[in-house]
């Protein structure tokens, strides 16, 4: 699934080549993938204006009061292309432009989806987000108080959009490597130092993942079409060998692969 980096790096994808694009049209290939969150008839999508991102959400604001909320969930990819030629083999949807430029939404397990509001609407899914984990708002204080007394695994908790928004089962596992903390470790027994390494290495692993284009371990590419490369700098998540020598072990966790050092990660 894309994460924070891969999403924020599709989102500058986008700045770089649909701002200032009139929409002409949005046409729904498979059925329940874009969807209209307000009553009253769209009588014209107007031009890009703004694009930015929450968490795993990408939201793309147009002059015209209307906002195109996207999320890839498992599989979906945003492609942009001069002409709408050679479409993807999982083509859900796709927005068209004034100048015959063209944006797919390629979604191969179909999890993917567009909905379309009003700016001045409130969005559900959104309003329960927790703070974004490249946000201000995300610190060890707040971390540290949230997660006092709780009893799930800290992994568990990083993976919960509504107590850091942006993280996946990939970056929880480098965060938590190179903070040395066990994934399975239960909340209420970290220390406080050990929180405020968690929040320090988040801080240092997005962006460079950022820098590197994202990861990508099988489906996902950027509106370009290429692949990421933060994959090459991974330290834990899919690996067999730590670097200190010890073998990585690999567990099932809330039904998710769990990658960690038992030497380095206590």
């Amino acid at each position: 699934m894309p994460e924070l980096p891969e999403v924020q790096t599709v989102v500058k994808g986008l700045q770089a080549n649909i701002i200032g694009k009139k929409i002409t049209s949005i046409i729904e290939i498979r059925s329940g993938t874009v969807s209209q969150k307000f009553d009253s008839k769209i009588t014209g999508y107007g031009t890009i204006e703004k694009i930015t991102r929450i968490g795993k959400y990408i939201l793309i604001d147009t002059d015209v009061g209307l906002r195109l909320v996207v999320h890839l969930r498992m599989t979906g990819k945003l492609i942009f292309k001069q002409q709408d030629l050679h479409r993807p083999q999982h083509l859900r949807a796709l927005i068209e432009f004034y100048d015959n430029s063209v944006l797919y939404f390629d979604d191969t397990r179909t999890f993917g989806s567009i909905n379309i509001y009003r700016k001045t609407q409130k969005i559900p899914s959104i309003q329960m987000l927790g703070p974004d984990a490249l946000s201000n708002d995300f610190s060890s204080d707040y971390l540290w108080q949230v997660l006092e007394n709780r009893k799930a695994p800290i992994k568990n908790l990083l993976l919960d959009q509504s107590v850091v928004a942006g993280l996946g089962n990939i970056y929880v596992a480098e965060i938590l490597f190179r903070a040395q903390v066990l994934p399975q470790k239960k909340a209420r027994h970290l220390k406080q130092y050990e929180v405020k390494r968690i929040v320090a290495e988040t801080k240092k692993i997005l962006p460079e993942a950022i820098k590197h284009n994202g990861t990508t371990i099988s489906d996902y590419k950027n509106v370009d079409g290429k692949s990421g490369e933060f994959q090459n700098f991974l330290r834990i998540y899919g690996k067999q060998k730590c670097q200190c020598g010890e073998n990585i072990t690999k567990i099932k966790q809330a039904g998710r692969s769990t990658f960690y050092c038992s030497k380095c990660q206590k």
